[in-house]
């Protein structure tokens, strides 16, 4: 129909590949209000791309006996993404707005609204008239409606993807829903070369090519945004679960250490990799029992004298190599570096006085050489990170000798 390269319907058909997977992956979104619309608009896109094959027309026009039936089913599929596509972006605002009732049910009232305009004009008028490059007669009131519905949709949904594209803290997030501002407004250039094709004869036949471009632009967009968006929360679950495994060396050796803290076994580590449920909830009683154990360890069997030991030992070694490139924070300050290796030294020697079943000390201490706490949702990627870190100054050779040594120390400058 449009003079166009052979690689639009290829790349047409990969994004509706990639629409179709991620509908099935993304099922159980539909049991989450919030990510809900996301789904349904990808549903629209895939049903409208199925629907305007070129033997899905004929096919329905035959099983209804009904003339330009089949294109009255692609105007419904179409005026439903449409109002699909709206639908999230009211969402998306309702998300961190008050958005009156008015305007949470706008999208459905004018797709219901069209969609009875589209059935009245499509009865009344003939088949000739129905779906033709001029609108003439009863489908005038048809083309009228649709050009306005479409504007409405469109930059209802424009303004609000724009507004909260530019200010979204996620890359993801931020790239998904530029791409459907983006999209979204591609829509109105192509209303305005309808609206012209329809009530202009003779209208310039690029004016066709043009609005095919905007309409194919917003397909790809609109497609690949709320994909995009749709495997966001898999993406980040998937990250989560991989931090909780990375995590895994440093929890089992301090938990080992404390067995007081233990309210149940862990598991094998089969089990752990299976475990994809509540994943952030999962990394964060990580991290917690990471504290909770050092803390422990602190307060039953660190002691000034090994809290000094560990300064000044980190301290001698702060100008040498003492294995800080090789655990992951060659970059850090050297004060930061120094602090780090300390609280490694000291946790380490208390680690091991802990498993030899050592006398608990309770000695009054201060809270200076305990690991920085960085937890929370917004920088559990520097927390783990830090943890890491720590994880491997534990394994160091610095501060494995320096535990070798602490034991026989403490013991000599501990008061009975």
């Amino acid at each position: 129909m449009h003079d166009v390269p052979g690689w639009v319907e290829t790349l047409r058909g990969v994004i509706l590949s990639i629409v179709l997977a991620v509908l099935a992956l993304r099922i159980p979104s539909l049991r989450r209000p919030r990510q809900r619309p996301l789904w349904y608009v990808l549903l629209a896109l895939a049903t409208g791309s199925l629907a305007i094959q070129s033997q899905v027309g004929p096919w329905i026009d035959g099983a209804t006996g009904i003339a330009k039936a089949g294109e009255l089913t692609v105007t419904m599929v179409a005026l439903t993404d449409f109002a699909a596509v709206w639908w999230l972006a009211v969402a998306l605002h309702s998300a961190g707005h008050a958005a009156p009732a008015r305007l949470r049910r706008a999208p459905v009232v004018c797709a219901a609204a069209m969609a009875v305009l589209a059935v009245a004009f499509f009865a009344v008028t003939p088949a000739s008239d129905r779906f033709g490059a001029q609108a003439h007669g009863w489908w005038t009131g048809y083309a009228v409606a649709w050009i306005a519905y479409g504007a409405v949709t469109a930059t209802g949904a424009a303004a609000v993807f724009w507004r909260h594209g530019i200010t979204m803290r996620s890359p993801a997030l931020r790239t998904s829903v530029l791409a459907l501002a983006v999209g979204t407004s591609a829509e109105l250039p192509y209303l305005v070369i309808r609206a012209i094709r329809w009530f202009t004869p003779h209208a310039p036949s690029m004016l066709a090519l043009v609005g095919f471009w905007c309409s194919f632009a917003r397909f790809v967009l609109v497609a690949l945004g709320c994909s995009l968006a749709a495997l966001e929360p898999l993406r980040r679950a998937f990250a989560y679960w991989y931090r909780r495994q990375r995590l895994r060396g440093l929890w089992l050796l301090l938990r080992q250490a404390t067995p007081e803290l233990v309210l149940a076994p862990p598991g094998s580590r089969g089990l752990d990799l299976l475990a994809f449920d509540n994943t952030w909830e999962r990394l964060h009683q990580r991290v917690v029992d990471i504290r909770d154990s050092i803390t422990f360890l602190h307060n039953g069997w660190a002691s000034p004298v090994l809290l000094e030991q560990a300064s000044q030992y980190a301290a001698g070694c702060a100008g040498k190599d003492a294995g800080g490139d090789r655990s992951g924070h060659g970059d850090r300050s050297g004060q930061d570096r120094e602090r780090l290796l300390a609280v490694a030294c000291w946790i380490e020697a208390a680690r091991r006085d802990a498993l030899a079943g050592a006398p608990k000390l309770h000695c009054e201490l201060d809270k200076d050489l305990l690991p920085d706490v960085h937890a929370s949702a917004s920088t559990v990627h520097r927390e783990i990170r830090h943890l890491l870190c720590l994880h491997r100054a534990l394994r160091s050779r610095p501060v494995r000798a320096f535990a070798d040594g602490a034991r026989e120390h403490t013991a000599a400058d501990t008061p009975s």
